[in-house]
């Protein structure tokens, strides 16, 4: 373990150091791999390069790491591609907020690692001995983001710690940076247990760190124990004491040039100036991270800005602001959680690579008048046909416009099949169930699955996208469940995962809960769905659950957390799909989950059918006649 914490902290040594202390050219850069047949040397290059953007420009970081893994690929020069995936794993996850690409970078490094322990390749930057234990901390940290703990606590306790490494502290580091690595050492755990709400933990490491921190020079001294010990007083609502922490880490982030940190420090000043009712004050520091977001990426932070900034625009009553800020909300939202970002990137480093290397531009230029040119005489050619063939090709249209409508009538007939034709009946409780498909074939879905002791398995599920293809994984999920066996609801999750990735849609994915129904109990298992709602008629109050899995389809091996509470008389449990919660009014704000919530627990003195009813005018009220984007689904089931 003591190994582990060294290869990490003289990882994050290199970047600080490389980030502080070097000016990069681009083109001088890319003319010396152009210079040079070394393929090390060129993936030395692509590789410095991303780690000078790492915590300024997550985007370009992505796109220098992706051309030195392509390279590292091209040329089976494997013994990089741990340190590629490491990099691209923590500016997904720090900066970019793409949990889900920092997750399968994460993979991808642990993948990498294997194969060179198989091929005995020594791997660039820590040794073999600990490489597997430094992929384990990695996909710890990525499911902690993830919101997964009890994933990040199975990895992290592969590290050979479950509590992080106090040992560090034995370890011999050349005078002059011993007390900044052992600080680090103290702050990266108390960050680990900050991400996962284990904030007694995180105080403990953090203590530490600060004490070592304290007892340093100003150049020795880092910002991230401040920062971390601000994010507890958050936590215990002592917001005066935060934001003085804030402002004793943000001299030290602006001396090692850590400018995603400082973002992250104005945010946390803001943040903690709103809960304490000071607005003008949130805004001023708020808008400091707008401005400097201009040149520096920190998406999340620029989302969690803009959000802050909507709520003190609201509260101040200026509607135009509010809409203004509400809108990046949105279009940000929209980046931080697309699954596909990794693509975007390997697109983007493409396209950089074009401009920044275009070589005997003349040339290139006259080729493409010769091919546009060329393009164009075909076009005319073509076009000409086509004119002649206009009537019957609008006969042909016409034909394959009727067929497309046939498909998608069978295609909905299909579906409408999916669903079971009636609820089923128990004595002691009372279902109801709705769904309305935002296109002619939806991505929803619910099911029932009664057994001959009587208990029953509630199922609600919500495949990616809409129309056909999504029809077509609501057909394999349907057929994938009635091929299990009843087990307990995680592993009927686990199973199917195995079954809808072993059949391999592409892109396509399924969320999925499930609700195992017994006499006076419930078992509660999801895979990427909105939260269950449970009402207790004993308390009046109504529990969220949130143990969320990926989406089935997505990674081979995931398991998935089952819970189970005692349901009684009047309770009532609620499962849905994310399109009433997140349908937006005529403003483009959503509906929200805190409304929905209580409007359940004041609903829940209702039949099942008459709680939906409530639910779906309350929505389309909402709406007001706006046509809903997404699907919604909602399966009620109260305990007589």
């Amino acid at each position: 373990m003591k190994k582990l914490l060294f290869a990490l902290l003289l990882m994050i040594l290199n970047a600080t150091l490389f980030a502080a202390t070097n000016k990069v050219n681009i083109q001088d850069s890319l003319r010396k791999i152009d210079q040079t047949n070394d393929n090390n040397i060129k993936i030395s290059t692509f590789y410095n390069l991303g780690q000078y953007y790492n915590y300024y420009k997550g985007d370009s970081a992505i796109i220098y790491h992706t051309k030195a893994e392509r390279l590292a690929i091209e040329t089976k020069s494997y013994s990089w591609l741990p340190a590629i995936y490491n990099s691209m794993s923590s500016v997904s996850n720090t900066v970019l907020g793409n949990y889900p690409a920092g997750l399968y970078y994460s993979f991808e490094e642990l993948k990498s690692v294997n194969k060179c322990l198989e091929q005995g390749i020594n791997i660039f930057i820590f040794p073999n001995n600990i490489a597997l234990d430094w992929c384990n901390y990695n996909i710890a940290m990525s499911y902690a983001f993830l919101g997964n703990k009890s994933k990040a606590l199975e990895y992290i306790s592969k590290t050979g710690s479950k509590n992080g490494s106090k040992e560090f502290n034995e370890i011999q580091i050349q005078k002059g940076v011993e007390r900044r690595f052992r600080t680090m050492a103290q702050a990266v755990w108390a960050q680990f247990f900050v991400i996962i709400k284990e904030y007694e933990k995180a105080l403990s490491f953090n203590t530490t760190a600060r004490r070592l921190n304290d007892s340093s020079s100003f150049e020795n001294k880092w910002g991230e124990p401040y920062v971390v010990l601000a994010d507890i007083f958050t936590h215990q609502k002592e917001y005066e004491k935060a934001i003085n922490a804030f402002k004793v880490a943000l001299p030290y982030a602006i001396k090692d040039n850590f400018y995603k940190d400082i973002l992250e420090i104005y945010y946390g000043i803001a943040n903690n100036y709103y809960l304490l009712n000071k607005y003008d004050s949130s805004i001023a520091h708020a808008n400091k991270v707008i401005n400097m977001s201009s040149d520096i990426t920190f998406t999340e932070g620029l989302l969690k800005t803009n959000q802050l900034l909507f709520k003190l625009y609201t509260l101040k009553g200026n509607r135009d602001s509010a809409l203004k800020y509400i809108i990046k909300t949105d279009s940000l939202r929209d980046e931080v959680f697309n699954n596909s970002k990794a693509n975007d990137a390997q697109n983007m480093a493409i396209n950089e690579e074009a401009k920044q290397r275009a070589l005997a531009e003349q040339d290139a230029k006259q080729r493409k008048i010769l091919i546009i040119t060329a393009i164009g005489l075909i076009l005319v050619a073509v076009g000409v046909y086509l004119n002649g063939k206009r009537k019957q090709r609008e006969r042909l249209r016409q034909i394959e416009e009727d067929r497309k409508n046939n498909e998608l009538a069978a295609a909905r007939d299909l579906q409408q099949s999916m669903l079971p034709k009636e609820n089923p009946k128990r004595a002691d409780l009372d279902i109801a169930t709705f769904i309305r498909s935002s296109t002619e074939v939806g991505g929803d879905y619910y099911d029932f699955f009664p057994q001959p002791d009587g208990v029953i398995f509630s199922v609600c599920g919500d495949a990616t996208g809409h129309g056909v293809t999504s029809g077509m994984m609501v057909s394999v999920t349907k057929a994938g469940l009635n091929g299990i066996s009843p087990v307990k609801p995680n592993k009927i999750l686990q199973r199917l995962n195995g079954v809808v990735k072993r059949i391999d849609l592409g892109t396509l994915r399924m969320s999925l809960n499930i609700a195992e129904i017994t006499n006076d109990e419930v078992f509660l298992s999801s895979a990427a769905m909105p939260p269950i709602y449970l009402y207790k008629a004993a308390t009046k109050q109504v529990e969220e659950f949130m143990n969320n899995g990926l989406p089935l389809g997505g990674l081979r091996d995931e398991d998935f957390v089952l819970e189970n509470r005692k349901f009684e008389a009047g309770d009532v449990l609620v499962q849905l799909s994310d399109g009433l919660p997140e349908a937006p009014n005529l403003e483009g704000e959503m509906y929200d989950y805190e409304r929905l919530s209580s409007l359940i627990q004041s609903s829940c003195h209702l039949t099942a059918q008459e709680i939906i009813d409530v639910l779906i005018k309350s929505v389309d009220e909402w709406m007001q006649g706006k046509r809903n984007p997404d699907d919604i689904t909602l399966v009620v089931t109260k305990k007589k």
